[in-house]
């Protein structure tokens, strides 16, 4: 399963995005999306799962402020705030987040925390997007610069 990551599109979905996440199964949208107009689009590509940013207008069903989602059994848990290593513990699973524009992928035991960087007014970086390969034994997750789709960051582990 490849799934796309991207987070802080403030209203503005950059063109070359629908080709770097064309064939992707699923989209996670980490939050500031902008309006709800733009799941629309990017459901055009995959089904999206979002979550409500600190710019995003309070009181959208389809953007709660957390979701919680299993991919192939492995738990991904969505939000726009960074997560701290306090808060993952051991506990197997993936934390993904948004809000600092800028990449940043980390592993805590069996927890990773990412954030796939910002599609609009990065810091330190790039405009960047993520994607993820996961089954039932493996992940990697592979996160690239929009422009010119080089590698930024990229990890990989055996699952389990």
């Amino acid at each position: 399963m490849r799934v796309a990551l991207i987070s802080d599109s403030h209203g503005t979905l950059p063109p070359l995005l629908f080709d770097r996440l064309d064939g992707c199964d699923a989209i996670l949208h980490l939050g500031d999306l902008g309006p709800a107009r733009l799941l629309t689009e990017l459901a055009a590509i995959a089904p999206v799962h979002a979550v409500m940013g600190n710019t995003d207008a309070p009181g959208q069903p389809e953007l709660p402020p957390r979701r919680r989602i299993r991919l192939d059994g492995l738990p991904v848990h969505l939000r726009h705030e960074p997560w701290s290593p306090g808060e993952v513990g051991e506990i197997e699973g993936l934390y993904l987040h948004g809000h600092i524009h800028c990449p940043r992928l980390e592993r805590h035991g069996r927890a990773w925390i990412c954030c796939p960087g910002a599609l609009v007014r990065p810091r330190g970086s790039e405009a960047a997007y993520g994607l993820l390969d996961v089954d039932e034994r493996r992940m990697s997750i592979a996160i690239h610069a929009l422009d010119d789709e080089r590698l930024l960051q990229r990890e990989a582990w055996p699952r389990g």
